[in-house]
């Protein structure tokens, strides 16, 4: 009974306290400021699109080593996947010559052999091998923020006869292997 009364007694003092107060205090309502004297409040801008620059010229003629393996199904030429880290990031630039096309930028790391990505091929929705390139690019964005890359020269850069689209690209990174780098649609 003794501990009862020990918890009821802090309940009782609560209530005592609050029966005290007196009726609430109306304020006056509050004057609105003047509007000279707030800054106008502006709106969040909406980010610029980005420009993607045009070159005037036809879309550059695929580098030797790929020159064969064009048109075909990336599985009949690389049938093996091996792993990589990577991204497709960007249409670097557009061709407005005949062929009309892209350039597709990006970067690529070969995990097993810690070394950069050499070359890319590009593939259409059907995976026909479209376009390729080399890497090779500076890309000091990729060693800051990823400690295991340790070459700042990880980015490539791949070109395709394509104006619309998708494409996915992929590391070689032997005789008949590839690596997944990543998609972009265009």
């Amino acid at each position: 009974m003794k501990t009862s009364a020990l918890l009821v007694l802090p309940a009782l003092a609560g209530l005592v306290a609050l029966s005290a107060c007196d009726q609430p205090k109306w304020r006056k309502p509050a004057q609105p400021v003047p509007a000279a004297a707030t800054p106008a409040a502006e709106a969040p801008k909406a980010p610029k699109a980005r420009v993607i620059p045009a070159v005037n010229g036809p879309t550059p003629a695929a580098p030797d080593w790929a020159k064969p393996v064009l048109g075909k199904t990336l599985r009949d030429v690389y049938p093996k996947t091996s792993l990589c880290k990577g991204n497709t990031d960007i249409v670097q630039q557009t061709y407005a010559g005949a062929p009309a096309g892209v350039q597709i930028h990006g970067w690529g790391w070969d995990l097993a052999k810690k070394a950069r990505i050499e070359r890319v091929v590009l593939v259409d929705k059907d995976f026909k091998i479209v376009g390729a390139g080399a890497g090779g690019v500076a890309r000091p964005d990729v060693t800051q923020n990823l400690p295991e890359v340790t070459d700042g020269n990880t980015g490539w850069n791949a070109d395709a006869p394509l104006t619309k689209g998708a494409l996915d690209a992929y590391g070689v990174i032997g005789a008949d292997s590839i690596c997944p780098l990543g998609h972009i649609d265009f």
